[in-house]
Order: C-alpha cells, then sequence, then structure tokens
C-alpha cells in the first residue's frame, strides 16, 4: 500500500499566521492611536498646518515663476529691438546719407525708442511694475527675492552708438540675473512639492486604521488557519490509520 503523504497544509497555515500578524498590528497601532487620539490629532493638525503654510509657498513660487517669465518676455524683445536701434545707428553715421534721409532714421529710431519704452511700461505682474522695482517672496520658511533693473532707453541717441552697446549689455545682464532667479524659483517650487507630498502621506499614515476592514481580514485569516489546522488533523488522522492497517 502506498501513502500519499505530498500534501500539507503547513506552508498555506504559515502564510495565513503571517498574514493574521500583520492584521493585529494594524489593529494595535489604531487602537494605541485611539488611546492617544489627542496626541494623534495634534501631530496630525500640526502637519496639516505645514501642508497649508507649504502650498501657499508653492503659491508664492509659481507667481515667482510667472513673473520671471513675463520679464523675460519684454527683455527678448527688447533686445531684438536695441539690434534695430544699432542698425540705424550704423546707418546713421554713414557719410554718405543727407540730412533728409538722416532724418528719416531718426524718426524710426525715435519709434522704436517709444515702443521699447511703452513694453516697458506695460510689463506689469498683479498690476505692479516689473521694471526697476523688487519683489520678495516667502516660500515655505525660505525668502527669495527678485530685483529688475532700469531697462529705460530715453537716453540712448542715435548718434552715440557706444550708449546703444552699453544698453545693450545691461539688457543681458539683467536677462541673465531674470534667468537664475527663474531657476531659483523652480528649484523651491520642486522641493516645496516633494516637502508637501511627504507631508501628505504622513498626515495620511496617522489617519485611523479602518478598524472594520481590519478586523475582517483578521477573521478571514484566523477561518483560513482553522481550516488549515483541520485539513492537517485529517491529514495526520488517515496517516494513523493506514500505518495501523499496514501493522495489523
Amino acid at each position: 500500500m502506498q501513502l500519499n503523504t505530498q500534501y500539507s497544509a503547513l506552508p498555506h497555515m504559515n502564510a495565513e499566521v503571517s498574514k493574521q500578524d500583520k492584521t493585529l498590528e494594524k489593529i494595535a497601532a489604531a487602537q494605541q492611536l485611539n488611546r492617544e487620539d489627542a496626541a494623534a490629532r495634534s501631530i496630525a493638525q500640526m502637519l496639516q498646518n505645514e501642508i497649508g503654510g507649504d502650498t501657499q509657498g508653492l503659491m508664492n513660487a509659481n507667481d515667482g515663476i510667472a513673473m520671471m517669465q513675463i520679464a523675460d518676455g519684454t527683455l527678448e524683445n527688447l533686445s531684438r529691438q536695441t539690434e534695430v536701434l544699432s542698425d540705424l545707428s550704423v546707418r546713421n553715421n554713414s557719410a554718405s546719407l543727407n540730412a533728409s534721409q538722416k532724418e528719416m532714421l531718426q524718426g524710426e529710431f525715435n519709434r522704436t525708442i517709444e515702443s521699447m519704452q511703452q513694453s516697458i511700461n506695460n510689463t506689469s505682474f498683479n498690476e505692479q511694475s516689473l521694471f526697476d522695482n523688487s519683489f520678495t517672496f516667502s516660500m515655505g520658511g525660505e525668502t527669495l527675492s527678485a530685483s529688475l533693473g532700469n531697462v529705460t532707453p530715453q537716453s540712448l541717441s542715435i548718434e552715440n552708438p557706444d550708449s546703444i552697446a552699453a544698453y545693450a549689455q545691461n539688457l543681458s545682464t539683467i536677462r541673465s540675473d531674470t534667468g537664475s532667479a527663474m531657476k531659483g524659483f523652480i528649484s523651491t517650487s520642486d522641493s516645496l512639492l516633494t516637502k508637501i507630498a511627504a507631508e501628505s502621506a504622513a498626515k495620511s499614515q496617522i489617519a485611523d486604521t479602518d478598524m472594520a476592514k481590519a478586523i475582517r481580514e483578521f477573521q478571514q485569516s484566523n477561518n483560513q488557519i482553522t481550516a488549515s489546522q483541520i485539513a492537517m488533523s485529517h491529514q495526520t488522522q488517515t496517516l494513523r490509520q493506514s500505518i495501523g492497517e499496514l501493522l495489523g
């Protein structure tokens, strides 16, 4: 007579015991939180306050990014128009031009200056002029200042190409500063997003365990363990009977 001893309920029962232990840990943790309900609420509220402050900081950082983007767009346009001024200045200084031609060049030069000044005047954020002004942003405990210098072109002269070159260099410097400020805002924004995600996860972890679900899981595991024990008991009894028959 051959005995089939391949089947064993033990591995399945061990798996269920492990699952049951984890469920008990959840229930115990939830019960501990319930006993320390005031402390849990205090921690959760503290995290919520931090999330609120960091969220406002994130909004401020995004405002800074938007402001720098607006300023950069205007600076790019001013740079293109400065190239026009430089070209007009070079042409005006040609000895082959007569007075009428120079007057036409001067008129185009003046119109370009007016267009540039209008563009500067219209560059604002939240009704505040961006140029020749400074701004301070509070972002989650960090403060970042942005200052955009004076870019007015009124002092430029068609007969003075050096002044136009100096103005172009000033625009380049301010645009570089604007780019650096934008990178700072973006970096802070990314950091705040990461921090908010971590704080939200921590707050969620402190929230009460779903006790009803945890208890159902425990009962299911317990039923599985009981079934496995019965199977093992039945298997052992059958084995004993078979051995007894063999031994006579």
